[in-house]
């Protein structure tokens, strides 16, 4: 088919999940997580782990149970050296200037983020939407409310419209309403639930499946 728009998760999606930048960011925030509920290590790791599956983002969790400050924790989380991580994509920048149709960036983290991955990536002049966790309201994928916002956004309607993501809970409720879902695992062996219609091994033979 012929996408008429594209959403695209970002991490672990426009760059390599091998990266290191889920590593940092997971480090970070085990450590903020400990730190706001006094618990061991262990079981801190636990606890993040728990909120991200059931809210869709550590953050969620951390609202609804710690009472947090946001803009701490997201500047806490997400203050590192990207560059470090995520190198030039020349082949993903010419293949993504050539998109004739709306597009955005769709993620759950903070738009500061997504913009020094997209620097780091070299994709900055596209000047795409960033739809970010506080466009969302603070309410991540996949949460229904999430996926009106993008679509509002793009101005386009969820038929024809291709989404792709690395995190297969966040397309289950894209399949629903009728956005093409596009996976992106981390490694080839991993299952591919019905909801998915389409796998493929990384974000460029994806988009030019669809062009």
């Amino acid at each position: 088919m012929r996408a008429h728009a594209f959403l695209f998760d970002l991490d672990n999606m426009l760059y390599p999940a091998h990266s290191g930048v889920t590593e940092a960011l997971e480090d970070r925030m085990n450590a903020y997580v400990q730190q706001v509920s006094g618990l061991p290590r262990k079981e801190a790791v636990a606890l993040r782990q728990h909120y991200f599956v059931t809210y869709g983002t550590t953050l969620r969790g951390l609202q609804l149970f710690h009472h947090v400050d946001v803009e701490t924790y997201l500047y806490t989380v997400h203050d590192f050296d990207m560059p470090r991580y995520v190198k030039p994509n020349p082949a993903l920048v010419t293949l993504m200037a050539s998109i004739s149709v709306p597009m955005a960036i769709f993620t759950n983290s903070p738009r500061e983020h997504a913009q020094r991955a997209l620097d780091a990536i070299g994709l900055t002049h596209l000047k795409m939407p960033i739809i970010d966790i506080r466009m969302l309201n603070f309410l991540p994928k996949p949460h229904p409310d999430a996926y009106q916002i993008a679509l509002q956004t793009i101005n386009c309607p969820a038929e024809g419209t291709v989404f792709m993501e690395d995190t297969l809970h966040n397309l289950e409720y894209a399949k629903t309403i009728g956005l093409t879902t596009v996976y992106i695992p981390h490694h080839a062996d991993m299952p591919v639930p019905s909801y998915v219609d389409y796998c493929f091994p990384d974000a460029q033979t994806a988009i030019t499946a669809f062009l």
